[in-house]
């Protein structure tokens, strides 16, 4: 495991901290010693298991209910940390739901549900996050992809409109905050381990499988170490970037 000795006791938030992704980078942040803040929505149980890990893996992570497609509540929350520990550090916009479909069978909520979660959920959290960032002339914001927003995706138009959105969004904004010392930098996963690719029918799992260079699936741990890299001064000069870790599956 790579060490940042940069990351201690800087303030972190991730939203969707109870899910898979969520829960690794929380993990991984905290073997580096920042100062955890998460998201949830639903779970508190996936919420206090968030907790329990990354305390046992020698940091502390705090969570806090809030629903991301409100502003108000998303503001409400990051002034509150930030007035709480005098700055936020880094964001990372992980939070994010899906609902497959074909487009001719898509319904209107389908869609927008998606698009109001994924994509607005991580512009009310950016802008809440850069009114702090710029006061400070410091920040990293990290923005959770997927490789969808890349490529086509069968079935999923509103989870590729909207991941493809953030990678858009990332690149102007990280030109126009850059010059205030803030870096915005994108992670588009691959097939990564977790509940959402589980429920993949085998026969299809088995032929992307075939697909992946690599030839497995990718675990949170991979993507989280990635995040770890971006909240970190190791990346100092990275800005308006999208690192791809899908296992080399884009190639193909």
């Amino acid at each position: 495991m790579a060490i940042y000795e940069d990351l201690e006791q800087k303030i972190v938030l991730i939203t969707g901290g109870s899910g898979d992704l969520g829960r690794a980078m929380a993990v991984e942040l905290a073997k580096q010693k920042a100062k955890i803040y998460f998201t949830f929505n639903s779970s508190e149980e996936a919420a206090n298991e968030t907790v329990r890990l990354a305390t046992e893996a020698g940091g502390s992570a705090v969570a806090r209910k809030c629903d991301i497609t409100s502003k108000s509540a998303v503001t409400e929350l990051i002034d509150a940390i930030a007035e709480s520990e005098g700055r936020l550090d880094v964001l990372v916009n992980n939070a994010g739901i899906y609902k497959d479909n074909l487009f001719q069978s898509m319904t209107d909520e389908e869609f927008e549900q998606v698009i109001q979660t994924n994509l607005f959920g991580t512009y009310y959290c950016t802008k809440a996050a850069v009114h702090h960032m710029t006061r400070a002339r410091s920040g990293s914001i990290i923005n959770i992809s997927s490789i969808s927003g890349l490529t086509a995706s069968f079935g999923q138009s509103n989870y590729s409109a909207a991941k493809g959105g953030i990678q858009a969004f990332s690149r102007t904004i990280a030109a126009e905050l850059a010059p205030k010392n803030i870096r915005v930098n994108t992670v588009a996963p691959g097939l990564i381990d977790s509940v959402m690719v589980k429920r993949i029918p085998r026969n299809i799992m088995k032929q992307t499988l075939s697909a992946i260079p690599l030839g497995r699936l990718g675990q949170p741990d991979d993507i989280a170490r990635v995040v770890a890299f971006l909240a970190s001064d190791d990346s100092a000069y990275m800005v308006g970037q999208t690192l791809v870790a899908d296992g080399g599956l884009l190639m193909r």
